[in-house]
C-alpha cells in the first residue's frame, strides 16, 4: 500500500470517527432536551418527579463525557502528529517519553468513549424503568 493511500485511509478514519462522535453528542443533547421537556418537576424526594430526573442527569453526564471525548480525540491527533514529525526529523530515535504521552492521551480518549456509552445505556434503561415505575405506581 502506498504512503498516499495510507494517508487517505487514515484521513477517512479520523473524519468518520469525529463525525460519529459529533452525531452521538448531538443525539445525546437532543435526548436531554426531550427528557427535560417531558418530565414533571416537583420537590426532590421519593416521588415520580425525582425518579424521572435520574435519566436526565445520566444523559447530561453522557453529554459532558461526549464533549470530553471530542476534545481528547483532537488532542490525541495533535500529539500523534507532533510525535510523527519528531520521528521523521530524527530517524532512528524512538522518543519513548513522547510516545508514552501520546498513548496516555489516546487511552484517555478511549476512557471518555466508554464512560459516554455506559452513561447513555444507563440513561436509556433508567428512562424505561422510570416510565414503568411511574405508570404502575410501583413506589
Amino acid at each position: 500500500m502506498s504512503a498516499q493511500n495510507l494517508q487517505l485511509l487514515n484521513d477517512t478514519y479520523y473524519k468518520s470517527s469525529f463525525g460519529f462522535d459529533q452525531f452521538v453528542l448531538g443525539a445525546t443533547l437532543a435526548g436531554c432536551a426531550y427528557l427535560a421537556q417531558t418530565i414533571a418537576y416537583d420537590q426532590l424526594g421519593w416521588n415520580p418527579a425525582t425518579v424521572q430526573l435520574v435519566p436526565l442527569l445520566l444523559m447530561a453526564l453522557a453529554a459532558y463525557f461526549g464533549f470530553k471525548r471530542i476534545e481528547a480525540s483532537i488532542h490525541t491527533v495533535k500529539l500523534n502528529a507532533a510525535y510523527l514529525q519528531l520521528c521523521s526529523q530524527y530517524p532512528g530515535n524512538a522518543f519513548p517519553e513522547q510516545k508514552a504521552y501520546a498513548e496516555r492521551a489516546s487511552d484517555r480518549s478511549g476512557g471518555y468513549y466508554s464512560l459516554r456509552n455506559l452513561l447513555l445505556m444507563l440513561s436509556l434503561m433508567g428512562f424505561v424503568a422510570a416510565k414503568i415505575l411511574v405508570k404502575y405506581d410501583i413506589f
